[in-house]
């Protein structure tokens, strides 16, 4: 067994005797011998556990993978972002001594970290701290994932883990070592993806298939009615979520692939207020979705709505092919659907060397050779000016003439500045070809029809995208588009953000008349909540239902 103890710090913090006090009269007491298992993947979910004495191991026991990552003393606790993600846990926790434990379930832990401000920074900011931990120590990561470089299916997985914030292991299946660890989980090529988790050996896995075994996709029962059913986990999904739980309305969000939405594969955004240097999408969205969770939202992911249908007391939510839910108001923040050329083998190669994200995955895939960056905008910029820390070279695919006519004036400087980046205007896209993954892009200079072509590693299209809104009733009113009408487009009296369909609000970049900006999109999913408040409240006087906040703990919230 090889193991990483913990130690006082971020993510190992200690209680005083006051929070102690105050943790008690959430919990109650459990008392374990040593060597006991207190929870295991096996469990569909685990209490929050003080430890009052002793000392409990937490690690992951798989037969072929026996691995300590941290042991937690008197006055520590044991637990992980799943307590308020929903997720199963994905470590063993068991007794190292005898030990005396205060067990706090996690509905009580709803209600604590509600009340108990400073104890619920101190838990949220170590089980965050605990996460990042595990994420970069994934050569000792509890879930194992096998395929290949040029395989779509690959991809699909590795970005849901990373999205979901889940420390996995990757194994290129032709690389050193791949066939070894191929033959060693009883799988063959014909199984890949190939994922290993504590519980077994996934074949031919999916994220929908992978979602089961965490618990994410575990949805609640018929009978739960909803106050507000958020279609989208972008910013905007993600800030209706923090604003409607934070003020006490039950919230669930669904996003058919994970939280983040495009905003999430963004390498860098550095015009977001408040973070001077600069942040990540994935690490914006990953905060939010925390952050949401935390009020108590529900993210279920992935998970696709296939419609709503209008019922007396709100909407029947129609999620994949037979699993209904029951909600008093919808909010759609699908955002949209990225662009694709209808260029010969561009299906084929999707995922295998096309890409509509740049994050460190990608780029991972692509480090090292040529890459060309379709678009003109600040996603395609952003992406640019992170790929050519990794690529030999980047170039910028534009229509126009110039980018100044469609990008931030910062990032065209940066970009007509940087020594690896140079600009193709005036040109398209042409062709793509490869075998397994892409070898070439063909471009043609639209002033004077030449075509030429490049070896290429990757492609990143970020040419626009349509609105998802495919899946809502004709009362929705959409433009030519699809991009959904709301209030004063509407040329009637609705609240903002609301539709053509009372009780449905729109917000984001699905909206018509929206600024496509994540700044934007999170104002507009915030600003959002108010009118499903006046909504619901309209809604109680006029037919004597229940007020959605009645009875509930109020939390503390900012803003």
């Amino acid at each position: 067994m090889t193991s990483t103890a913990a130690g006082p710090g971020p993510a190992d913090p200690r209680f005083s005797d006051e929070q102690l006090a105050a943790l008690r009269a959430y919990g109650g007491p459990r008392r374990v011998p040593a060597g006991a298992v207190v929870y295991s993947p096996a469990d569909e979910r685990n209490d929050l556990l003080v430890v009052l004495s002793g000392e409990i191991a937490v690690g992951d026991e798989s037969p072929d993978n026996e691995v300590e990552f941290a042991r937690f003393g008197s006055r520590g606790f044991v637990g992980e972002l799943n307590l308020l993600t929903g997720q199963r846990p994905y470590v063993t926790a068991r007794a190292a001594v005898d030990s005396e434990l205060l067990a706090v379930p996690v509905d009580r832990l709803r209600e604590l970290l509600d009340r108990e401000t400073d104890l619920a920074d101190l838990l949220v900011t170590a089980m965050i701290a605990r996460r990042r931990l595990r994420l970069a120590g994934a050569r000792d990561a509890p879930f194992e994932i096998i395929g290949t470089d040029r395989s779509e299916a690959s991809l699909a997985l590795r970005t849901f883990l990373n999205r979901n914030t889940i420390p996995y292991r990757w194994v290129d299946v032709d690389a050193e070592g791949g066939p070894d660890e191929l033959a060693s989980a009883g799988a063959t090529r014909a199984d890949l993806p190939v994922v290993v988790h504590p519980g077994g050996v996934l074949l031919r896995c999916t994220p929908g298939r992978l979602a089961e075994v965490l618990g994410l996709a575990q949805l609640p029962g018929d009978d739960l009615l909803y106050d507000v059913a958020v279609v989208g986990a972008g910013p905007a999904g993600l800030a209706a979520a923090v604003y409607g739980a934070s003020e006490g309305l039950r919230v669930a969000v669904f996003d058919a692939t994970g939280p983040g939405g495009q905003a999430g594969t963004s390498s860098r955004i550095e015009n977001y207020l408040g973070f001077p240097d600069g942040i990540s999408g994935a690490e914006l969205t990953t905060r939010a979705t925390i952050q949401a969770q935390r009020f108590g939202a529900r993210l279920n992911s992935p998970c696709r709505i296939t419609g709503i249908e209008p019922q007396p007391r709100g909407f029947t939510v129609l999620v994949g092919d037979d699993t209904r839910l029951s909600a008093r108001t919808v909010v759609v923040a699908t955002g949209a659907q990225y662009r694709r050329l209808p260029l010969e083998n561009w299906d084929r190669l999707e995922g295998a060397g096309i890409y509509f994200a740049a994050t460190e995955l990608e780029a991972g895939l692509s480090a090292g050779g040529p890459v060309f960056v379709l678009g003109g905008g600040n996603s395609a910029g952003q992406a640019a000016l992170f790929l050519a820390r990794r690529c030999t070279s980047v170039t910028i695919v534009i229509r126009r003439e110039s980018l100044a006519e469609s990008m931030s004036q910062y990032l065209v400087d940066r970009i007509d500045a940087h020594p690896v980046i140079r600009l193709a205007s005036s040109t398209v896209v042409e062709a793509v070809d490869g075998g397994e993954h892409l070898e070439t892009v063909a471009l043609r200079h639209t002033p004077t029809g030449v075509v030429s072509e490049a070896p290429a590693r990757g492609l990143f299209c970020f040419i626009g995208a349509r609105p998802a809104t495919g899946w809502l009733p004709v009362e929705v009113d959409r433009d030519d588009d699809g991009f959904i009408r709301t209030d004063v487009a509407l040329g009637g009296s609705r609240l903002p953000y609301e539709t053509s369909l009372d009780g449905v609000f729109a917000a984001g970049d699905v909206r018509l008349g929206s600024m496509k900006r994540v700044a934007a999109a999170v104002g507009e999913g915030s600003s959002v909540i108010r009118s499903v408040h006046q909504y619901l409240t309209e809604r109680t006087d006029r037919d004597g239902t229940e007020d959605p906040s009645e009875g509930r703990p109020a939390p503390v919230a900012g803003g």
